[in-house]
C-alpha cells in the first residue's frame, strides 16, 4: 500500500497504537528491552502488529523506538543493532504484505545534545544514521520520528533520514501547555519540520485526545501538508507509583471527527492503547 498517495489523495488512514503496552501484556518486564524482542519472541512482535492490522490500522509502526546505539547498548545491545532493526521491519511488512504499509519507528537517542549535555550534531547524526541504515537495508521506505522533544534532535533524526532516501514523518511530542518539554510550539515544529522535508507532520504521546486537538489545529494553521494525531489513552493517574491509563476506546474515539476537522489525515494512537482503540477509531472513520 502506497500511504503518501492514499493520503494525498484525500483519504483519512489508521494508524496502529501503543506497541510497549502491548509487549507488557504478553510477557515483557519492566526495564527490559523491548527491541531485543524482535529477536527473541519475533512470534509476540507479530501478534502484536497482526492484531492491529485486523483492528483496521493501515499503517504498522516497527518496534524500534529505542533501536539506536545509545538506547541498545545501555541494555547491553549494542552489537544487535543492526540485526534488531532489519528483523523489526521483516516482522512488520510479513503481518502487512499487501494491505498495510509498514513505518520504520526512530525516536530520540536518549541523550541530551550540547551545550546541555554530551552528544555532538555530528555523533547524533552518525546515531540515526546508523539506525535509519539498518531499517532500509531490512526493506523499510518510511521512517516515523516520534516523540521527539527538541527541535534541534528531531532535525538531525529528519536530516539523516531524508540523506538515505526515506520517507518521513515527523512528530513530537507536547505537553498540556501545547509546548514540548524543550518549549516548542507546534507552528515552530510544524513549518521546520516541513522546511526540512518531513511529508507528513503532527503529535503523539504525552497527552489524551483532548488535549491535542489544539495542537493540530495549531500545525494546520502553520502549514498544508497532511498531518498525524497519535494521543495517549488519556493522562495517566498512579496507581501502587505505576502509571495506569483509564481511558476507553469510545472514549478517545470520539475526539476523531475533532482531529478530521483540524486537519489530521492520520489518526492512531499512542501510550495506554491497545487494539481495541484501534477498531474504535477505525470505526468513527468509516
Amino acid at each position: 500500500m502506497d500511504w503518501l498517495h492514499e493520503v494525498a489523495s484525500g483519504k483519512l488512514l489508521v494508524s496502529d497504537g501503543a506497541m510497549g503496552t502491548m509487549l507488557q501484556s504478553l510477557g515483557l518486564g519492566v526495564g527490559q528491552c523491548p527491541e531485543l524482542w524482535n529477536l527473541t519472541h519475533p512470534e509476540r512482535v507479530q501478534q502484536v502488529h497482526r492484531a492491529y492490522l485486523q483492528a483496521g490500522a493501515n499503517l504498522l509502526t516497527t518496534n524500534t523506538f529505542g533501536g539506536n546505539r545509545i538506547r541498545l547498548a545501555a541494555h547491553g545491545l549494542g552489537n544487535h543493532l543492526a540485526e534488531i532493526n532489519r528483523r523489526a521491519v521483516d516482522l512488520a511488512r510479513e503481518v502487512a504484505e499487501d494491505t498495510a504499509a509498514v513505518m520504520a519507528s526512530v525516536g530520540p537517542t536518549g541523550a541530551l545534545l550540547e551545550p546541555l549535555g554530551d552528544l555532538s550534531e555530528e555523533q547524533a547524526f552518525e546515531v540515526f544514521s546508523e539506525q535509519i541504515d539498518a531499517l532500509r537495508e531490512g526493506g523499510a521506505d518510511t521512517v516515523i520520528l516520534e516523540t521527539f522533544m527538541a527541535l534541534e534532535e528531531i532535525v538531525i533524526a529528519l536530516r539523516a533520514a531524508k540523506a538515505q532516501g526515506m520517507r518521513v514523518i515527523a512528530s513530537m511530542s507536547f505537553g498540556t501547555g501545547e509546548r514540548t518539554m524543550m518549549g516548542v510550539t507546534p507552528e515552530q515544529a510544524a513549518a521546520t519540520l516541513v522546511e526540512e522535508g518531513a511529508q507528513v507532520v503532527g503529535a503523539n504521546c504525552s497527552t489524551g485526545a483532548q488535549e491535542m486537538v489544539p495542537v493540530i489545529q495549531r500545525m494546520r494553521a502553520a502549514v498544508s501538508v497532511p498531518l498525524i494525531a497519535q494521543p495517549n489513552a488519556g493522562m495517566p493517574v498512579l496507581l501502587e507509583d505505576k502509571p495506569v491509563y483509564t481511558q476507553k476506546p469510545a472514549e478517545m474515539a470520539a475526539f476523531v471527527p475533532h482531529f478530521v476537522q483540524a486537519g489530521a489525515k492520520i489518526i492512531g494512537s499512542c501510550c495506554g492503547s491497545t487494539p481495541e482503540f484501534t477498531r474504535a477509531i477505525a470505526s468513527m472513520l468509516a
